[in-house]
């Protein structure tokens, strides 16, 4: 009797060994897979300025220093994606976008524009499926002038102009210092405004690498059926 029970308790503590065994397996794929997903969207500003599969130019000096005027995100496909299939696309973009759009077909390429007003920031996505010489390529955008424009104008522009007084009354004290106040200030302020749009780019880039990846997906399906 006591050695069924002795027996019964080590089967017990296996148990329950494999099943914290299986546990630390599941939480460490679950570990690899949001490892992944964070590296995915810090990498997504880079991914869309340089483009992806298709090939890119590097950022140009002034993407450098003031952050990526446009993201793009660019894949070519071995198969021609079938032209009566183009609208389910325009669905997918509508959905993953919630935004209606203008969309164009034609006889081998499509375009879908959003429907943003041209003073708002955006954002101003516009995706295309060229089919060609028995290829697809994919090709998604995002111009990001307006929310540069509202940023640096806005932010730095208003920042910058009303508070230059501030370095300029901290100099009475010793005017020779003045440029080194001012040019010290105005580059603070700079940097500041430099932050907060790469911040917000990275949002727009982040959504347009998550449209790009399901639209891959829905192509590359396509193609194999």
């Amino acid at each position: 009797m006591v050695r069924s029970r002795a027996m019964s308790y080590r089967d017990d503590r296996d148990a329950d060994q494999a099943r914290i065994a299986a546990l630390e397996r599941e939480l460490a794929v679950a570990r690899d897979k949001l490892s992944a997903l964070e590296g995915r969207q810090s990498n997504a500003l880079v991914l869309a300025s340089q483009g992806a599969l298709v090939g890119g130019r590097g950022p140009s000096g002034a993407a450098r220093w003031f952050g990526p005027g446009i993201l793009q995100l660019a894949r070519r496909f071995d198969g021609a994606f079938p032209a009566d299939r183009f609208e389910e696309l325009v669905d997918r973009i509508r959905e993953i976008t919630r935004d209606p759009g203008r969309s164009e077909l034609l006889k081998s390429s499509l375009t879908w524009f959003a429907s943003r007003g041209e003073k708002s920031t955006g954002p101003f996505r516009v995706v295309t499926v060229m089919v060609r010489d028995g290829t697809t390529t994919l090709t998604v955008t995002d111009r990001l002038a307006g929310l540069a424009g509202a940023i640096y104008g806005g932010v730095g522009g208003g920042v910058g102009g009303s508070g230059i007084s501030l370095p300029i009354i901290a100099s009475t004290a010793a005017p020779f210092l003045a440029p080194v106040f001012i040019l010290g200030w105005l580059g603070g302020v700079f940097l500041v405004t430099r932050a907060i749009y790469q911040r917000a780019a990275r949002r727009r880039a982040v959504a347009l690498q998550q449209l790009f990846d399901v639209l891959v997906t829905d192509v590359e399906r396509a193609l194999r059926t």
